[in-house]
């Protein structure tokens, strides 16, 4: 089979390896769909903080079920060959307070496939624990693949943002996850959804997707672009440098809620100007990654018809072709939201044949 290892920082193989043989209790899977993200892209430079060499890169995938585990195991009880399943990518203790109330992304011990722990989903086998399979619809898996993640960190945001049918929202950087999140928001009823990105090429997408307004602005004049249209109530930020965290406090109306989406660093400090958090009465929510019932939630809107998030899809290439995807991804991030992988045997007529777009 073929797999994507990376050695170290710019050193990856796209390699042809024995499949794999599931350990007692495992369960062995074939991917249908896998998604690169910008942590990949991170780790693959040698800027990814919790990156652990080697590893097999990628931790977005759906799969469909091969076999699963002889025996009683409670983990695997409903799992059956030939369904579909999203992976949940977290490996966490399974023990801790956190885990125990279902908040995997909290555990003290937590790892994430492909990144911390070196068991990656970029490959056309892969073996996991039970427990790491979450049932979705044949047709979501079909028609959507491995968009099912992004989403799942879209819903995690969305219910953390406590949001409201009556909310006006911005979205300070809409890459994936930016424009993920809008979805999401929009299918939760929320009033005016603003989008905010440095690359004017993303406006298009943005307003297919359902936002009612974007700009390229930064700075002062960004902060002004809001304040025109009466301010937000909830601001999400994946960017979170010391400007878009001014431009948030300032654009919140009394009462609002500033969500920090962007991963941290070892370090980073979260600066804000304590008078107007004082005087504005506004909330700060720190959010990672996504748990178990955010990948369910995630599933139940794609396969409702309640969000689309396929015009977010800017390539489809086969797995061996990786090196090109993230030549793209990295020269041309104008252009490109998210880039999926295929297995080898995604034949000529697929759009996974086809170039990648420059």
């Amino acid at each position: 089979m073929k797999r994507v290892l990376v050695s170290g920082p710019e050193d990856f193989a796209v390699e042809e390896v024995p499949d794999p043989r599931p350990a007692p209790g495992e369960v062995l899977l074939r991917l249908v769909s896998a998604g690169i993200c910008g942590t990949d892209l991170a780790l693959l430079r040698g800027q990814n903080a919790v990156a652990r060499y080697p590893v097999v890169l990628g931790h977005e995938c759906v799969a469909q079920v091969v076999s699963v585990p002889e025996g009683p195991d409670p983990d695997a009880a409903g799992l059956r060959a030939g369904e579909h399943v999203v992976v949940f990518p977290t490996i966490s203790c399974g023990s801790c307070r956190a885990c125990r109330e279902g908040r995997d992304n909290q555990c003290p011990t937590m790892r994430v496939m492909g990144l911390s722990d070196p068991n990656g989903c970029f490959t056309e086998l892969l073996t996991v624990a039970p427990s790491q399979c979450v049932p979705i619809p044949s047709e979501v898996a079909r028609t959507y693949g491995a968009l099912v993640e992004p989403m799942a960190v879209a819903s995690h945001l969305v219910g953390r943002s406590a949001i409201g049918t009556q909310d006006d929202v911005a979205v300070i950087g809409s890459g994936m996850i930016g424009l993920a999140t809008g979805l999401a928001a929009r299918a939760r009823g929320v009033g005016r959804l603003l989008a905010v990105d440095r690359f004017p090429s993303r406006e298009p997408v943005a307003r297919r997707l359902g936002f009612d307004d974007f700009t390229a602005a930064g700075g002062g004049a960004l902060a002004s672009w809001i304040a025109e249209r009466g301010g937000v109530d909830v601001v999400f930020d994946t960017v979170m440098t010391a400007e878009t965290t001014t431009v948030a406090i300032d654009a919140l109306r009394p009462g609002g809620r500033y969500v920090a989406v962007a991963s941290a660093k070892p370090g980073a400090r979260l600066m804000v100007r304590y008078d107007d958090f004082y005087r504005k009465e506004l909330t700060v929510v720190g959010c990672r990654n996504y748990t178990r019932e955010d990948f369910r939630a995630a599933a139940d809107l794609l396969a409702r018809g309640l969000v689309d998030p396929r015009p977010l899809v800017t390539a489809n290439l086969e797995l061996g072709r990786f090196g090109e995807a993230m030549t793209a991804l990295a020269e041309r991030p104008d252009r490109h939201l998210k880039v999926l992988l295929h297995p080898s045997e995604v034949g000529g007529s697929s759009p996974a044949a086809g170039p990648v777009p420059s």
